[in-house]
């Protein structure tokens, strides 16, 4: 901001607009938005190598290339997104002038280095998309200054995963396919969340919650007199009965064509490995949202309907986890934070209001 004096003696502002016009781009609300994503995503982005990946980077090699030649246990086989991505984006990282002098380190093709650098950009991705849609999730029907808390708590929440686990990729991602479908949903985009769906089922099975989401969302707020006939002829609800077909047809089609192995994973090894570390499990789900769950469960009663159906999930996705699942490895929360975060977040916006018992579902 520059000044002049006219001939009165009054000083006169002048504005320098080579100047003040980048300044007014970064000050509008979606460029805020968009840095403070960034912003989160890159420091989370370096956390988990420093905590998850770094440490453990021979183990994952070996369990990347697995993934990559069809060799994976079950449990690991069929989620073939992240890894086969990072496979293409090492090759071509290794062939930059800084990188390619670099040993290629067993059985890779390309070093270490490499290696490395192809999960950073594939973890900040999925990262930024998660934060960005997060807060325009939240945007959607809050205030932008509770969007913007929203995004910082579900960094904090995320952050807290990064604990007992070496190679899990996938869990960042669905997060991030999690939040982008609901804002589909929302905006009725059934093309594109048909497209997404597929996407997400190579990167984890856990994306049929997502698409049964869908379906119930296409469900009537009161039920018509002709019953479950007339809810399926109507369009969204065949489009969402459509998609789960789709997906399960596609679910089939992946695991024909990565192949079969024997599971080395039983529930008996769930219930034994959670019998020996149920005190840490239990600390470790009361600290990240235990605490907070009476605050989430009143939140959902004024929640958006949309976060509200998408709330009749959670009782068989945490059922599903309770028997197959080691309770202790939290990641499993990241993929509900756009549920669970909104649902936060509105018991916030509406602390102290009374909220009507016939809100709806």
């Amino acid at each position: 901001m520059l000044h002049s004096a006219t001939g009165t003696g009054v000083p006169q502002v002048v504005e320098s607009r080579h100047l003040l016009t980048p300044l007014r781009a970064f000050q509008s609300r979606t460029a805020i938005l968009y840095l403070v994503a960034i912003w989160l995503s890159a420091m989370l982005t370096y956390d988990y190598y420093a905590r998850i990946e770094n440490p453990q980077q021979q183990q994952r090699i070996s369990l990347h290339h697995e993934i990559v030649v069809r060799t994976a246990p079950y449990q690991y086989r069929y989620r073939i997104l992240v890894p086969n991505a990072a496979e293409v984006i090492g090759r071509l990282i290794q062939r930059l002038p800084l990188i390619r002098s670099r040993p290629a380190v067993e059985p890779l093709t390309y070093s270490k280095r490499a290696f490395g650098i192809s999960y950073c950009l594939l973890n900040f991705t999925a990262l930024l998309i998660f934060f960005v849609c997060q807060i325009r999730l939240i945007w959607l029907f809050f205030a932008y200054e509770l969007a913007l808390l929203g995004g910082a708590i579900s960094a904090l929440l995320v952050d807290f995963t990064f604990r007992d686990h070496f190679f899990h990729p996938w869990s960042l991602w669905e997060g991030a396919f999690f939040a982008l479908g609901l804002i589909l949903i929302h905006r009725r985009m059934h093309w594109e969340f048909l497209g997404l769906s597929l996407v997400a089922l190579l990167n984890r099975e856990t994306s049929l919650f997502l698409v049964l989401i869908f379906l119930i969302c296409t469900l009537p707020r009161h039920w018509p007199k002709g019953g479950l006939t007339k809810v399926a002829l109507q369009g969204d609800t065949q489009f969402a009965m459509a998609n789960l077909v789709v997906w399960l047809s596609g679910y089939l089609a992946l695991h024909r064509l990565v192949g079969y192995r024997p599971s080395t994973f039983f529930i008996e090894t769930a219930l034994s490995g959670n019998g020996a570390h149920f005190r840490y499990a239990v600390a470790l789900n009361v600290l990240l949202i235990g605490s907070l769950a009476p605050l989430i469960l009143t939140g959902l009663r004024s929640a958006p309907q949309l976060i509200r159906r998408s709330a009749w999930i959670l009782p068989a996705y945490f059922g599903l986890l309770l028997v197959i699942g080691f309770w202790w490895e939290i990641r499993y929360w990241i993929a509900v934070l756009p549920v669970i975060v909104p649902a936060l977040i509105a018991a916030i916006a509406n602390a102290g209001k009374v909220i009507s018992s016939d809100h709806g579902i």
